[in-house]
């Protein structure tokens, strides 16, 4: 048994490393990527003075109290429905969208934010449905996806249709086939009005998918975010009490502290007062704003090893603000080693929960 113990310890540490590897690798592309942009950079004074007037035009503290001061709960949807493909045992594979019906509450950023091309106020969604509702758990991915087929994939949606759940993959503002013109990274990003109006957004389509899934008769839904969709997952937990459970993987706590971890070892590294700053301009969608509106108990966080694109820090402090069920798997942020821990933590979490049933 000690050999045993030895080999998974080194195997588990080696996962760990490649991991970290691979997304400090990712990390420095995309900053080198950045750097070589023929955009004109923003001036930073400028930047620091958006944020400041950001930070104030959010800043009125009924709408931290009140989470429906400013998450306006949005109108049951009318969802189109595309069909994909059939399933075994009689369910389906169906391309839902809806026209959304989001407007930001403030009036600065409103006539730039409703003039985005079209595609963005269109909400779309993959979903896998048995012959009968199930229990949903509703998907929401991270920065740069919303391509359903690879969010399938990242899912696993096989894998959950299998364990007797519905699954509703959806795709973030900006995202997917939402981004305009098909520019990417156009949220969250440098303009401040966007990230906090784009959270909203976010927000206010899930709670309308979630609307729609219990009209559909869905006997219970819950959310699976994954990074940028753990950080969303969280804030709505903080919003609405509807997620019957809410799992956050390798989740983004605070865009402060991931814009300061990201350009750490850049010759020019930004104090450390940016990042407050950052945070400040977001506070009213920060998960950490508000206590938890879910349940006790019923907020899953799974960590990699060795994450170096929202790293440990981001899952603790999460995991503290929901006094949550917490579950380490190998591997980084994007080499996901440890996959199979990963779901095998979920389906006990699910299972504790009288979610599904044991198969």
């Amino acid at each position: 048994m000690p050999p045993l113990i030895r080999k998974r310890s080194f195997l588990a540490g080696w996962a760990d490393a490649a991991g970290a590897w691979v997304d400090r690798a990712a990390v420095d592309i995309a900053l080198d990527v950045a750097s070589r942009s023929k955009r004109p950079r923003p001036d930073p004074e400028q930047q620091l003075r958006q944020l400041a007037r950001v930070a104030e035009a959010y800043g009125d503290p009924r709408l931290i109290a009140e989470p429906d001061a400013f998450f306006l709960p949005p109108p049951m949807p009318a969802v189109r429905r595309t069909p994909v493909r059939s399933l075994p045992g009689g369910g389906r594979v169906e391309d839902l969208s809806f026209t959304s019906g989001f407007a930001p509450t403030h009036d600065f950023p409103r006539e730039d934010y409703l003039a985005q091309a079209e595609p963005n106020h269109t909400a779309v969604a993959r979903y896998w449905r048995h012959p009968t509702p199930r229990a949903t758990v509703v998907c929401v991915h991270g920065y740069l996806g919303g391509n359903l087929a690879l969010e399938e994939a990242a899912f696993e949606a096989p894998r959950l249709y299998h364990w007797g759940l519905d699954v509703l993959i959806t795709v973030l503002p900006f995202h997917g086939m939402r981004a305009p013109g098909g520019r990417r990274a156009l949220w969250p990003g440098v303009d401040p009005w966007r990230s906090v109006e784009g959270f909203a957004h976010a927000v206010s389509d899930l709670r309308a998918w979630f609307a729609w899934l219990r009209a559909e008769g869905s006997s219970t839904v819950g959310l699976f975010g994954m990074s940028l969709g753990g950080y969303t997952a969280a804030l709505l937990a903080t919003v609405d009490p509807t997620p019957a459970f809410t799992t956050l993987m390798i989740p983004l706590a605070s865009l402060g502290d991931a814009y300061l971890q990201h350009r750490a070892r850049l010759p020019e590294a930004p104090p450390p007062w940016v990042g407050r700053r950052i945070d400040d301009s977001l506070r009213v969608v920060s998960p950490l704003s508000r206590p938890p509106a879910v349940a006790p108990g019923s907020v899953l966080v799974l960590a990699a090893g060795n994450d170096g694109i929202t790293p440990a820090g981001h899952a603790e402090r999460l995991r503290d603000h929901f006094d949550a069920r917490f579950e380490t798997f190998a591997g980084g942020h994007l080499l996901q080693v440890g996959r199979p821990q990963l779901w095998s933590a979920f389906k006990d979490f699910l299972l504790d929960r009288r979610i599904i049933a044991p198969r």
